[in-house]
């Protein structure tokens, strides 16, 4: 019985982690994807031979699937946070594209977009020190 028990438990401890791995994931293909597509269809008219091109670009699908993933995973993150925190925390993946544009298109990055990406991840941290104490005072006031 006591399995069953730990179960629920290592869900629920996994989940928001899980969620928030996802949503940067799925953000970064998104981006990552829709850049590729772009370079693929070429300069958008909305003439029908520009639409007909962005239908058959398998990038555009990717991008596409992988937002909607970005919505399931932030639906869950919701879930379990406050939209206060979560907006902004979610700032992240504003860090991981930035990294991964480097890593995969070989964009540079400069000194501001390092400065830039730390200013955010200082204040990422900042917020999760905040959650963590609210979290350890409501629990001794139960």
């Amino acid at each position: 019985m006591s399995g069953s028990l730990t179960r629920p438990r290592f869900a629920e401890r996994w989940q928001l982690p899980l969620a928030w791995i996802a949503l940067v994931l799925v953000e970064v293909t998104t981006q990552l994807a829709l850049k590729f597509a772009g370079a693929r269809i070429g300069p958008f008219d909305f003439s029908v031979g520009a639409i007909a091109r962005a239908v058959a670009c398998g990038w555009l699908w990717l991008a596409l699937a992988a937002y909607l993933g970005g919505f399931v995973a932030w639906m869950l993150i919701l879930r379990q946070t406050d939209l206060s925190r979560a907006y902004p925390a979610s700032a992240v993946v504003f860090v991981a594209v930035m990294l991964s544009s480097w890593l995969v298109l070989h964009e540079p990055i400069h000194g501001l977009h390092l400065l830039g990406a730390g200013v955010i991840v200082l204040g990422i941290l900042q917020l999760g020190a905040g959650a963590a104490t609210e979290t350890r005072t409501k629990y001794l006031e139960e």
